[in-house]
């Protein structure tokens, strides 16, 4: 129970961590003039996936899978509870990871300009004139949460997968790599009591041993 606690808490402190880096202003990477046609794109109001759908599917698709396993396998609640660690774990790692990288290299969206400058207007100074929060999260274009959340041509994900699952599951290359540590352990109670003791040892008839001289 005590080990379950702290692997609940690990996974809370850095959703935790998560969330605060969301609220954090990127480097504020110097855009040069001849450049600033990158980033003039139209506007995007609205994901075709919005964040919180994707955050949902992200982690909803992952327990589905684990819980049309458990029924057609009929595993144990051990294997289902290994199984649910790996992957809130590998979610909150690729989430605090792909933030932190977002924070550090602050590269524009393709849309950054009208996020800059909504009336399409630059000034010399190239001083933002939109909206704090709009421009803030215009410089967090890479790299894509979407893309390191679906685990699908996310580098990040697939790493974070592969790290979390070997956390609590053997090598792909082992024959048992679906099933967690936790059930391959064998408690030592159980090997001390399937040894055989010379007690319980059954008697063997001793044929053509006599005693005395012969």
């Amino acid at each position: 129970m005590r080990e379950l606690a702290i692997e609940i808490g690990v996974r809370a402190l850095l959703f935790g961590v998560f969330v605060f880096t969301e609220f954090l202003d990127p480097f504020q990477r110097v855009i040069q003039p001849e450049e600033i046609w990158l980033y003039k794109n139209p506007l995007v109001q609205s994901d075709n996936i919005p964040t919180r759908l994707m955050f949902a599917i992200s982690f909803l698709t992952p327990l589905a899978v684990i819980c049309v396993v458990k029924i057609i396998r009929r595993t144990d609640k051990t294997e289902i509870k290994e199984a649910f660690l790996a992957v809130s774990l590998a979610l909150a790692l690729n989430g605090v990871c792909t933030n932190t990288i977002k924070l550090i290299v602050g590269r524009p969206r393709p849309d950054f300009f009208y996020r800059c400058f909504p009336d399409g207007v630059m000034n010399s100074e190239m001083h933002c004139t939109g909206d704090p929060d709009l421009v803030s999260e215009g410089r967090k274009s890479f790299p894509s949460i979407h893309s390191s959340y679906s685990f699908v041509g996310g580098v990040i994900g697939l790493i974070f997968a592969y790290i979390c699952y070997r956390q609590h599951y053997p090598p792909l290359a082992n024959t048992a790599c679906h099933k967690p540590y936790v059930s391959l352990r064998v408690p030592t109670s159980l090997k001390k009591e399937e040894r055989p003791t010379v007690d319980s040892a059954p008697s063997l008839p001793l044929e053509g041993i006599t005693e005395g001289p012969v």
